[in-house]
């Protein structure tokens, strides 16, 4: 099944499974409540024509979101960049940390760049909500856009990132559940890629995740408790950010005008205009 959350006419968001080129209205008024198990039949309403429907990020308002950091190739180039290796105690458990509910964004929502930045990274991430009883309940695209320069400046002081990453999190632009996407030894078997204004900036596949998700979802639920609608970033993929790249053609960070796009199989395409 796929779920969004929509708009018509500039009303109230909603909740929606996606049948063909159609948005069929569920009876939850919104996705929270559908993941806490609430109003998962259809609301007996007329089907919207996706054409006229704006698609929202498909959990607008998440409790929490945690980003892993569960590639290990992705994790081995950071580190070979700073001049070391990855830390033994990366290989014991995934490690998250906590970024912005209030900053994200949905699907062909324009974020600006932050006026301290001239080094502005996209990330090509899976991102797994949870639903009732702490279990994953779909799977979503997810753009962990970075500010570079802000961020390597904040990882001196040791504390990890913070207003190089809380400007926004661009999420969907559907949530796919379980039972429709192919796992593979507790992993996403998908290709993806990214491109910006039509150069594809790389391809890669979220079947290489170092940690399969179910030990994501144990990690983040140690010594606490998951609520629905909490959002698990998996980490940048594999050679799925500039900082693993290199620059754009020309030399350049994404910029103002550009629009970037993430594309999975299964999980759609997500764009994000730079403004």
């Amino acid at each position: 099944m796929r779920l969004v959350t929509y708009t018509t006419a500039g009303g109230a968001p909603r909740a929606g499974r996606l049948e063909g080129d159609a948005v069929v209205p569920l009876a939850a008024p919104t996705m929270l409540d559908w993941l806490r198990g609430d109003g998962r039949a259809d609301a007996g309403e007329a089907p919207v024509p996706l054409a006229d429907a704006r698609l929202l990020a498909p959990v607008p308002d998440p409790p929490s979101v945690r980003d892993f950091y569960a590639f290990e190739g992705h994790v081995a180039t950071g580190w070979r960049r700073r001049g070391g290796d990855i830390p033994p105690a990366w290989y014991d458990a995934p490690v998250f940390y906590f970024s912005n509910p209030a900053s994200i964004v949905g699907p062909g929502e324009p974020v600006a760049r932050p006026a301290a930045t001239r080094e502005l990274d996209f990330e090509l991430e899976v991102a797994a909500v949870i639903g009732a009883g702490g279990e994953i309940a779909g799977f979503t695209l997810m753009n962990d856009l970075s500010a570079r320069d802000v961020q390597r400046a904040e990882m001196t002081v040791g504390l990890g990132p913070a207003k190089g990453k809380d400007f926004a999190t661009a999420l969907g632009p559907w949530l796919v559940t379980p039972d429709e996407l192919p796992l593979r030894d507790g992993r996403l078997d998908l290709a993806a890629t990214v491109t910006v204004d039509g150069y594809e900036a790389t391809r890669t596949t979220a079947a290489d995740m170092y940690f399969p998700w179910d030990a994501l979802v144990a990690q983040a639920a140690r010594d606490t408790r998951l609520r629905p609608g909490d959002v698990l970033g998996s980490g940048t993929l594999e050679r799925g950010c500039l900082l693993e790249l290199g620059p754009l053609p020309g030399g350049r960070w994404l910029e103002p005008g550009d629009t970037v796009t993430l594309a999975a199989d299964g999980l759609g395409e997500l764009s994000t205009p730079i403004v």
